[in-house]
Parts: structure tokens; sequence; C-alpha cells
């Protein structure tokens, strides 16, 4: 199979996630499987994906941190041998409750695995797609984006802010051939 380009998806290694892996493998890229807390699954995902033929690399990087999230799109373009061709922002987190109630921990955490993350992995991309002559970018939302529910004031919070991050970047991106675009999953049957 012809190779089809290099692709980071962050929080990999488990849910939507995998799914997206795995079919970004079965139809040529290398993948590039990002995890932090769920590195040996990551790894494990990585291990599977090549024994069947596939290019797969799994990263561990803190999503939080400025450094971290351009060492992990620099150790992408390094791994595969070329640059990153499509960043997948899909690590995601829920913590909720009543907003009354609601811990600020809980609010930051969410907020920065669903909003920061994205920004930090969105730049160092972008630094990296500008200099090669385009990329895309693709933004796992939430119907949350477009009708909240209760006691998820982080989330959908976050799934807002998300799609205007998306916005601003196909914006910024498109005199440079960069793409970005935001799904929105609804409801997914997983092990939650």
């Amino acid at each position: 199979m012809q190779m089809r380009g290099t692709a980071l998806v962050t929080g990999a290694a488990k849910r939507i996630g995998r799914a997206i892996a795995e079919d970004l493998a079965a139809n040529g890229f290398a993948v590039v499987i990002h995890a932090n807390r769920s590195f040996e699954a990551a790894e494990a995902l990585a291990a599977e994906l090549k024994d069947g033929g596939a290019v797969a690399h799994a990263v561990q990087a803190d999503l939080f941190d400025t450094d971290a999230t351009r060492m992990l799109a620099e150790k992408a373009v390094a791994l595969a041998g070329q640059p990153i061709d499509l960043l997948v922002n899909n690590a995601g987190a829920f913590n909720g409750g009543p907003l009354d109630e609601l811990a600020t921990e809980d609010w930051d955490h969410v907020i920065n695995t669903n909003l920061r993350g994205p920004f930090l992995c969105t730049r160092a991309a972008m630094q990296i797609m500008k200099r090669q002559g385009g990329g895309r970018i693709l933004n796992i939302g939430s119907i949350s984006a477009q009708r909240v529910r209760f006691n998820s004031a982080p989330y959908s919070t976050s799934k807002h802010g998300l799609w205007g991050l998306t916005q601003v970047t196909a914006l910024e991106g498109r005199e440079h051939g960069i793409t970005c675009v935001c799904l929105h999953p609804g409801n997914i049957l997983t092990e939650r």
C-alpha cells in the first residue's frame, strides 16, 4: 500500500481515537498514536497496527504542557520520517456536576484537556504545516457544542470553545494551505 501521509492522533489509545487511528492506518497513513495516562494501551495499539503491516508509533506527552506539545509534533515528524499531514485533536475529558457545586479542579481539568491541549497541538502543527505548505486539522467536538445538557458546564463550554478554535484555525490557515474542520459526534457506545 502506498503511504498517504502522516497522521498524529491525540488521545488515540481508546474509544473514538483508537477507531480513527485504526482507520487511518488501514488507509495507508503512518499513524502517531498519542496517549498520556493510557500509554500502555497506545503502545499495544501501535504494535497491533504494525503487525498488520502499518506504520505506527506510540508517543506519550502531557497536552497541558507547551514544550511537551511542541516536542510531540516534532517527534511525530521524526518518527514517521515525513511531515505531519493530518492532526486529529481527539483527547478529551468529561468531569461534570451541578454548576453551583462544581469543583474548580474538575473545571480546570476539562478545559485544559478539551481546549488548551487542542490549542497547543494546533499551534505546534500549524508551525510545521506552514513550513511544508499545507496540512489538515480535525477537531473532535461534540453535540454538546450545539445542545448543552445538565451537569456539563466544563464539557459544554470547552466544546463551544473548540468550535471557535476550529473556525479561527481554518481562517488563519487558509492562505497557507491548511484546512481545519470540527466533527461533532453524538453519543458513542464505549466501555464507560
